[in-house]
């Protein structure tokens, strides 16, 4: 059976539309939070040591400032189109500590509409762009022209806050982002 767009009417493309929009949003192959790693399901990763690096993801933060804002050494590791810091002693984790990557226009939205709703998203401030933080994934959502940078920490450390030091990664990221302009 066949379906043209055409034949399921204004409410019907209209829902087609906010699929398509959502699929958009969440093009890394999984929904945000579950490419963040904040479903708290753990899969493997394959680690390919003569991969070279995502040249912007990867070139936002380095090594060194990240173990410096988290306490613990990490090691950065490419993902497909994304960055991971994993603990430098567990380089085949499937954890990550941060995760850096970019998502559509569309992820901030998403992430907007989630602080419309009272979960546990909040409004960062002092990024130069307007950005969320969500709790509950340990992510950062920073709107940027044309897409969304997003810095995931998606496991909760008792030694220190996701919340204060999610910001400061972004304001890293953000400032090197701008020199390369």
């Amino acid at each position: 059976m066949r379906i043209s767009i055409h034949s399921i009417g204004p409410a019907g493309r209209l829902l087609a539309l906010a699929a398509t929009v959502l699929l958009g949003a969440c093009s890394g192959q999984a929904p945000l939070e579950q490419a963040s790693g904040g479903n708290g399901l753990s899969t493997t990763v394959q680690t390919d040591t003569t991969a070279t690096l995502p040249t912007e993801a990867c070139g936002l933060l380095t090594p060194g400032e990240v173990a410096s804002l988290t306490g613990r050494p990490v090691q950065q590791q490419a993902q497909g189109d994304a960055c991971r810091f994993v603990e430098a002693d567990q380089p085949a984790s499937p954890d990550a500590v941060v995760m850096v990557s970019f998502r559509p226009a569309a992820a901030f939205q998403i992430a907007q509409a989630g602080n419309d709703l009272k979960r546990s998203i909040s409004p960062v401030s002092g990024l130069g762009h307007e950005a969320y933080y969500d709790d509950s994934h340990g992510d950062l959502y920073v709107q940027l022209p044309t897409r969304t940078l997003v810095i995931s920490m998606p496991r909760r450390v008792k030694s220190y806050s996701r919340e204060r030091i999610a910001p400061e990664l972004g304001r890293l990221a953000i400032a090197r982002l701008a020199v390369r302009r």
